[in-house]
């Protein structure tokens, strides 16, 4: 499972990807509006075994590394699952992009390209995504995205949006 956009390239997450997944996760700004920061290795390890378990079981989805396409920089991360990784559930979409790269546009160009490749590669037009109320930067890259805002649900302790589109 790979593929690019105009300057970003997508693939699976793997073992070698730790200190980077690490990183964003420790990262105090970078988790704010998802959940505490980690303090230790071993819940990221283990949310990682998760990860890597849900997308061999689930061919086309899964968690992906989001690195520059020209040179291979580690952007963040992102997510193309079934809802709370349960097969059968919705399509989610999500990204994790590190601080030194947030403003410039990447994490709508992922989102993008994430709906693009679910409704050219898998078929599926419907997706859902879902921030938290006070993440005015990523409000608004589901709102350039096409998503609209269908309700309020807590999620991780956190008052979010649900947010839904369909490809047409």
């Amino acid at each position: 499972m790979q593929f690019k956009s105009d300057r970003l390239s997508f693939r699976l997450v793997n073992d070698d990807d730790f200190p980077y997944i690490y990183r964003l996760q420790t990262d105090p700004v970078v988790m704010h509006f998802i959940r505490p920061a980690e303090t230790t290795e071993a819940p990221v390890r283990e949310r990682m075994a998760i990860w890597s378990k849900y997308a061999a079981e689930n061919p086309g989805f899964g968690v992906l590394m989001i690195k520059s396409a020209d040179n291979q920089e580690y952007i963040g991360y992102s997510v193309f699952r079934h809802l709370h990784f349960q097969p059968g559930n919705e399509v989610e979409i999500g990204y994790t992009i590190g601080q030194e790269h947030a403003g410039k546009g990447l994490a709508t160009e992922a989102a993008r390209r994430l709906m693009q490749y679910g409704q050219e590669e898998l078929g599926i037009a419907e997706f859902v995504a879902y921030t938290n109320q006070l993440n005015l930067a990523s409000n608004r890259v589901l709102e350039k995205s096409g998503f609209k805002i269908v309700r309020e649900e807590v999620v991780n302790n956190h008052e979010c949006f649900r947010w839904e589109i369909t490809l047409l």
